[in-house]
């Protein structure tokens, strides 16, 4: 089942996560109370919807309630923006809503965006749209490197599910297209080798297409090469 992603909020910063997000193979819902900013991203994806997003029945309406994360996107240039922030932060947590991403444009909101029971703080002058979108589209991918023409190199961190199994028997290369190049394990880092058996909680480092990462972290969390 692909992960459902909702932004909220659909200015600049926004926009260009739905962007980064709709390459990704997730569901996204993309929410604003201007329509303006709805029909923008309506040529991107189809689930865009104009509601108030600080009410908790519209975003249920709007299907919020099933997220595995939900991204409020809005600055904090104003006094209002500032409230929505917070008001759509409540209206998440009391539609259940697993996972909560806000984003902050100066620190020292940190401390009050997490004691609404938000998960996770980005800022968009840290953090690039499209590494947000990876690091969320995949709950083991820790960042990633850009190569060239489609390859890239990925840090990976391997789930307590994964199962015990050595680099011959994984055949990632043949299976998957990718290559695991570095691995570390309890603040030791090598090369590692056709023998080296992967464990649970590894870090690992490896190399090749968006769509094999996603397929090797599949498998290594559930079995699914899918």
């Amino acid at each position: 089942m692909k992960k459902l992603i909702v932004v909220i909020g659909l200015g600049r910063f926004g926009l260009g996560l739905v962007n980064a997000f709709s390459d990704k193979d997730v569901d996204i819902i993309a929410i604003d109370r201007d329509k303006n900013n709805v029909a923008k991203v309506g040529y991107i994806i189809e689930n865009a919807v104009c509601c108030d997003s600080t009410n908790a029945d519209a975003l249920l309406e709007a299907g919020v309630g099933e997220a595995d994360n939900a991204i409020i996107a809005f600055g904090q240039d104003t006094q209002a923006n500032l409230a929505t922030t917070i008001l759509t932060a409540v209206a998440l947590k009391k539609i259940g809503v697993k996972r909560i991403t806000c984003r902050i444009d100066d620190f020292v909101y940190e401390d009050l965006v997490k004691r609404l029971g938000v998960d996770a703080i980005i800022s968009p002058f840290d953090l690039a749209s499209e590494s947000l979108a990876m690091r969320m589209s995949a709950d083991n991918v820790m960042d990633y490197f850009k190569i060239a023409d489609g390859y890239n190199v990925y840090e990976l961190n391997l789930p307590k599910e994964t199962k015990p199994l050595t680099l011959s028997e994984l055949s990632a290369p043949s299976r998957f297209g990718v290559n695991i190049i570095l691995i570390s394990r309890q603040g030791k880092t090598f090369l590692p080798t056709k023998d080296y058996k992967l464990m649970p909680d590894d870090h690992i480092f490896t190399f090749g297409k968006e769509k094999g990462i996603y397929q090797l972290e599949s498998f290594l969390t559930s079995g699914d090469d899918k």
